[in-house]
């Protein structure tokens, strides 16, 4: 009989001094609210015992734990797999990050009889001439130069940022020669007017005055569109920022030159075979195994079928061996490392998984959770969750709590917990009124355009399988068609070493001049953003002092000055009802909002509104970098409750929470609907759907559009 993973005096980051079992060969499930502590017991403390035990038998750059355990024993190698996705090498593609690329090249190699090295991407002589064997060209996007709501005038594309003086004069002159009214926005104009601002040139040049370094310069010149990217001023270039990668136009994404795709196995040059999505070459994979009467490629065959198997299975058949890793989603990429989990040879692993089920369609959710139950027994699993999707199948429950920051790290019952999660609501979402028809007529990666319907001052609803186009239609398509219209990702929010939840509400400020008006002094006094006055001399405001690599063997310290609040001590001296800078810093957005009521009006409601998306147990002064992926969607949402847009396009902002937190999120997108706001929330979790008065199931048809 195996033994457990026994775990004790687990204190890492927030943990209380907790003991754990793992019930090896069974499904060991974590539950809890956002930020009690999931993530430190599953990810920095489990698998990272695994994962250093491991590592530090052999390799040399092993990085210093940040566990804090009192003891463990029985413990196994671990593979952790997050929904995240850091890769932004370009050249790192499905093939080459799973190491499948070497296997195919090996078989056709084999099947032609040829040197292996003829179709090896290293060599100049393989690859595409145009593309230099990356399967992409880099072009002028339009989706990243234009802005629909600007006029002419004012200049709509936003990469002529210097010099605005001239390139709004010279926009003006070949308005007037084209007949374009230059005071109408770029959305108000033809698609033949949009064309020419984009793509045409000028027959004749033009003589424009500008200002130049204090001075007044003058030019002449033709005018070019912006997309060809001709120089109308000397030394004025676009910034790679406006570039987006597009399929080469050559080789259609296939890496290689011409020569190569003469060279096929039943059919199939290695550059088709690296560009058809898994589920077209699933047959044709099958057939070439059929056909194969060699024993020795049996096994490179096998390995390369049973991946491909597994991603169609997975809802994965919509990718194909060259896709670029930078380009898959969190979601699609952690699906992608369970296809080489349930593919390995290896067996008697520790795997961590996150949210496994996260993001996919009701459809899909099974086929996964079956997958997943077939490693038990040879493996064993543990999953963080916000649901009880996986209680049928855990060997045993783990629920933290009874809250996120101080208040969690416990240990609590599982009836506790799930008697919290049947949070009732008798919300009701109105009923439609009023409809917005959008159709986009644009290519977008593999996309055609959109075609979509909106219900207008309603909360919309939009669901899909993976990989139909749900980011795509919010994050690229709706710019080009709504005139006010804002979106928000899913990505961690950016900041610096010195970012925290009240630089991310937008707070610092605000507070930093109160207290600079009390005592008479420049608001900078009572900051600690690097550089400023107020931050500790020693950190230099980011709370911590780093030792070693931080590349390999990096050590973070609180820093003993300023106690982890980046302030200088100096501050101690200034009191404001009895508290400091330093003080507020350590407090709860639940203490802070208390101090606020009597102190300042804007900032105790802003922290009010906090409080009403569950986010009371936050430190003040706690940096952003310690957030969960919850708490990082929450604080998104109440940067952009202001907005001036009246459309809202939201990448998943119930995704990491529990049902108590959904039902606060929910009424709060709620209230803004209510201010006048459209919202259109792309999410798959349980418990929502009564929030919305549209559900919009999206779909690709055979022309590539989005409907």
């Amino acid at each position: 009989m195996l033994e457990d993973v026994i775990i004790e005096g687990v204190e890492t980051n927030n943990l209380k001094n907790i003991n754990v079992r793992i019930q090896q060969g069974k499904l060991n499930l974590i539950l809890g609210p956002s930020g009690s502590g999931k993530s430190s017991l599953a990810y920095d403390t489990i698998a990272q015992i695994g994962e250093h035990e491991y590592m530090s038998m052999f390799a040399d750059d092993v990085m210093e734990p940040i566990y804090k355990v009192k003891s463990f024993k029985n413990m196994m190698p671990a593979v952790p797999i997050k929904q995240t996705n850091h890769n932004n090498n370009s050249r790192s593609s499905i093939g080459t990050y799973f190491g499948l690329n070497h296997i195919i090249l090996l078989l056709f190699s084999s099947f032609l009889d040829i040197d292996e090295e003829y179709f090896s991407l290293n060599r100049d002589e393989n690859i595409c001439e145009i593309c230099h064997g990356t399967g992409v060209q880099r072009v002028l996007d339009p989706n990243k130069i234009v802005d629909y709501n600007v006029p002419i005038s004012k200049i709509p594309f936003r990469c002529w940022n210097r010099y605005k003086d001239y390139f709004s004069q010279i926009l003006v002159c070949y308005c007037d020669s084209q007949d374009i009214d230059p005071f109408k926005t770029f959305r108000e104009l033809h698609e033949e007017d949009r064309h020419k601002l984009l793509y045409g040139s000028s027959d004749n040049k033009y003589t424009v005055k500008y200002k130049k370094q204090g001075r007044i310069a003058s030019r002449t010149s033709k005018y070019y569109g912006v997309l060809l990217n001709r120089e109308m001023l000397p030394g004025i270039s676009i910034s790679k920022s406006f570039y987006s990668d597009v399929e080469c136009n050559c080789c259609h994404g296939m890496k290689y030159n011409s020569e190569h795709l003469s060279k096929a196995i039943y059919g199939i040059s290695i550059g088709e075979f690296m560009t058809k999505d898994f589920e077209t070459l699933l047959p044709i994979i099958r057939n070439i195994i059929d056909g194969n009467s060699d024993g020795r490629l049996k096994f490179m065959l096998d390995r390369v079928y049973n991946f491909v198997q597994k991603c169609v299975e997975l809802s994965l058949g919509h990718l194909f061996f060259n896709r670029s890793i930078p380009t898959l989603s969190g979601g699609e990429l952690q699906r992608l490392r369970l296809v080489q989990v349930f593919t390995t040879c290896l067996s008697h692993l520790l795997i961590v998984l996150d949210e496994p089920l996260a993001g996919l369609s009701e459809a899909e959710r099974p086929l996964i959770k079956k997958n997943i139950a077939t490693l038990l027994g040879q493996n064993t699993i543990v999953v963080v969750d916000h649901s009880d999707s996986f209680i049928d199948i855990a060997g045993q429950v783990i629920c933290l709590g009874p809250s996120g920051g101080n208040n969690g790290g416990f240990l609590i019952g599982k009836d506790e917990y799930l008697k919290s999660q049947r949070a009732k609501t008798d919300f009701f979402a109105p009923q439609c009124e009023q409809f917005l028809d959008i159709s986009i007529d644009s290519k977008v990666y593999q996309y055609s355009g959109a075609n979509i319907r909106v219900a207008l001052n309603r909360m919309n609803l939009i669901t899909g399988a993976s990989g139909i186009g749900k980011s795509t239609l919010l994050r690229e398509y709706l710019p080009q068609a709504l005139d006010s219209y804002t979106y928000i990702n899913q990505k961690p929010l950016l900041g610096n070493t010195n970012s925290s939840v009240a630089t991310a509400l937008g707070l610092l400020t605000r507070i930093s001049s109160i207290f600079g008006s009390k005592f008479q002094k420049d608001s900078q006094f009572f900051s600690n953003l690097t550089g400023n006055a107020g931050c500790c001399k020693k950190c230099g405001g980011t709370g911590y002092v780093m030792y070693g690599d931080k590349n390999s063997s990096a050590l973070m310290v609180e820093c003993s000055e300023c106690q982890g609040t980046g302030f200088d001590s100096e501050l101690k001296k200034y009191t404001i009802d009895g508290k400091t800078l330093i003080d507020i810093w350590k407090m709860t957005i639940d203490e802070t909002s208390d101090y606020f009521r009597t102190v300042d009006k804007k900032t105790f409601d802003s922290l009010l509104r906090a409080k009403a998306v569950k986010l009371n147990h936050l430190k003040f002064g706690q940096p952003t970098r310690t957030l969960s992926g919850g708490e990082n969607i929450r604080i998104k949402l109440l940067k952009y409750l202001r907005s001036s847009s009246n459309i809202i396009g939201i990448d998943e902002p119930f995704r990491g929470l529990d049902i108590v937190e959904r039902q606060a999120v929910g009424l709060f997108l709620d209230k803004m609907r209510t201010n006048g706001k459209t919202i259109l929330v792309i999410d798959h979790s349980d418990g929502i759907e009564h929030f919305f008065s549209n559900h919009i199931i999206l779909k690709r048809n055979c022309k590539g559009i989005i409907c």
